[in-house]
C-alpha cells in the first residue's frame, strides 16, 4: 500500500511540475509576442522620415487608366528594413499641378501596409496612426494595391532590389487584377 501511495503521490507531483512549467512556457511565449509587438510599434515611433523628394528622382506609374491624379515613386526613399519591409515614398501631383507625398511601408507576408507620414509643402508630418493595415483589393486610384502586386511583393515575399521595384512600375497594368 505504501508503494502505490508513493507512486501515486509521484505521478501527481510530476503532473503538478508538467502542467506549471506548460503554463510558465506559454506565459513566455504571450509575453515575447507582446514585447515584439510593443517594440514594432516603439520602432514606428522611430522611423526617420526621408528627405523631401527631388522632382527628378520621381518615377511615374499608373495605378488606374483613368485617374485624376499622377502618380510617382521617389525611387531615392526606396528603402528595406530586415528583409521583412520595403519603404518608399509616393508622391501625387493633382490637377493643380500641387506635389504631395506619403511615405508607406509594405509587410508583403501579411499583405499589409502602414503609412510613417506626409509631406506637404515640403514639410513631413507623421501619420497619427500608422499601424499596419491589410492591402485593400484594387480599385480606382489604390495605388498601394498596385505598388504591393506590382512592384514592392513578389507573392509573400519584398522585392529587395531598387531596380526590380521601379521596373515593376513599368509593368502591365493588369498584373494587380
Amino acid at each position: 500500500m505504501k508503494i502505490r501511495f508513493n507512486s501515486l503521490l509521484q505521478f501527481a507531483f510530476l503532473s503538478a511540475l508538467v502542467m506549471t512549467s506548460s503554463i510558465s512556457f506559454a506565459q513566455r511565449l504571450f509575453q515575447s509576442d507582446v514585447a515584439r509587438e510593443e517594440a514594432k510599434a516603439a520602432a514606428t515611433l522611430e522611423v526617420e522620415l526621408p528627405k523631401p523628394f527631388n522632382k527628378k528622382d520621381l518615377t511615374p506609374f499608373s495605378p488606374f487608366a483613368y485617374s485624376s491624379l499622377k502618380f510617382f515613386v521617389d525611387k531615392e526613399s526606396i528603402s528595406f528594413i530586415s528583409k521583412e519591409e520595403v519603404r518608399l515614398t509616393v508622391v501625387t501631383l493633382n490637377e493643380s499641378e500641387k506635389y504631395q507625398g506619403i511615405y508607406i511601408g509594405f509587410r508583403c507576408d501579411e499583405f499589409e501596409y502602414r503609412q510613417y507620414g506626409f509631406l506637404d509643402d515640403g514639410v513631413w508630418r507623421r501619420h497619427p496612426d500608422a499601424s499596419w493595415r491589410p492591402i485593400p483589393k484594387a480599385g480606382y486610384n489604390q495605388y498601394v494595391t498596385f505598388l504591393a502586386k506590382s512592384s514592392t511583393c513578389q507573392g509573400s515575399a519584398p522585392t529587395l532590389s531598387k531596380v526590380a521595384i521601379i521596373e515593376g512600375l513599368q509593368g502591365p497594368k493588369t498584373a494587380y487584377d
